[in-house]
């Protein structure tokens, strides 16, 4: 049995610079490009985080997320896995505004559309949620991602019980 220890290997941090400060300041690069995240590095973390949420692990997601958000505030899909988090959490109210931040930074992120046109329903809100159901059904008219399945099946639903079905 040895004596050594085991080394960790050392992050590489790159020499973070006044003008780099500035930018950030100035709003020319976001704190993680500060850090020096790249966006794939940024995705793989996501695709952790959602892997959280998909698992009802929503306390460890919802952080992943916030740091994401904070991390590149300009990405809609970090927005929208955000926003879910919170209506999980039953949040309504934080959710449906981080939908709508998603939606101002991406209009045609279909997965926000139709978060946000659930929470619309939630609230009784009936035209506001047609309004981001049908666009976003606009937008995946195949019904390819699971939310544009689930808005068409609330579409039917909505149909039916205004004909009185």
């Amino acid at each position: 049995m040895s004596d050594k220890t085991q080394e960790k290997p050392q992050a590489t941090t790159r020499e973070l610079s006044q003008e780099d400060a500035e930018r950030l300041i100035g709003g020319e690069i976001t704190p993680g490009e500060f850090l020096g995240l790249s966006n794939e590095r940024l995705y793989k973390i996501a695709t952790l985080g959602h892997g959280m949420l998909k698992s009802g692990q929503l306390q460890q997601a919802l952080e992943i997320f916030e740091g994401l958000t904070a991390a590149s505030p300009y990405d809609s899909v970090f927005h929208c896995h955000l926003a879910a988090t919170l209506a999980r959490l039953e949040r309504f109210d934080e959710a449906k505004s981080s939908y709508t931040r998603s939606l101002e930074l991406n209009i045609a992120n279909v997965d926000s559309l139709v978060g946000r046109g659930e929470l619309y329903l939630r609230e009784s809100k009936l035209p506001e949620a047609l309004k981001d159901i049908q666009a976003a059904l606009t937008l995946d008219p195949q019904a390819q991602r699971d939310t544009t399945k689930r808005a068409r099946a609330t579409l039917q639903v909505l149909q039916k019980m205004a004909e009185g079905k």
